[in-house]
């Protein structure tokens, strides 16, 4: 599926549902944040529904870790009880199996999540070939 086929009143439904939160992921990173880099964050509530998305563009590619929680740690921790949940989607160019820089930043949003009392509802890969979920076996490997 792809944006063009969400759901009438999609808004009003959870991100919690993987597939409706792919099909949002791909209308809301447009093709040329895509290109240029991207991390959205797409916020939301208790309930799994979007509140607002975020889009920083023109991501470095070399980010580090510590420029990598900032920015999570940004929205996370300076938002209070506002922000329950989020879904984060990684913009590239192009590719459908995640490298070494979009796991950083499913691992970063993991920790970021964990200690900021929000729910990581997911995080998804966005090129134009595109939008797939990162498995959350890396959560596992967090954990120890």
């Amino acid at each position: 599926m792809t944006f063009s086929d969400l759901p009438p009143g999609w808004p009003a439904l959870s991100l919690r549902d993987q597939r409706l939160a792919a099909d949002v992921v791909d209308l809301v990173v447009r093709d040329d944040e895509r290109e240029g880099r991207c991390i959205s964050l797409l916020l939301c509530d208790a309930d799994g529904r979007m509140i607002q998305p975020v889009t920083v563009d023109g991501v470095d590619p070399t980010t580090d870790e510590g420029e990598r929680r900032a920015l999570f740690d940004a929205f996370f921790g300076h938002l209070g009880a506002s922000l329950a949940a989020v879904v984060v989607a990684v913009g590239r160019p192009r590719g459908s199996v995640p490298d070494d820089e979009v796991r950083a930043w499913h691992e970063s949003a993991l920790r970021a999540a964990r200690e900021g009392g929000v729910e990581l509802l997911g995080t998804y890969l966005a090129t134009r070939d595109g939008v797939s979920l990162l498995p959350r076996w890396d959560e596992r490997a967090l954990a120890s």
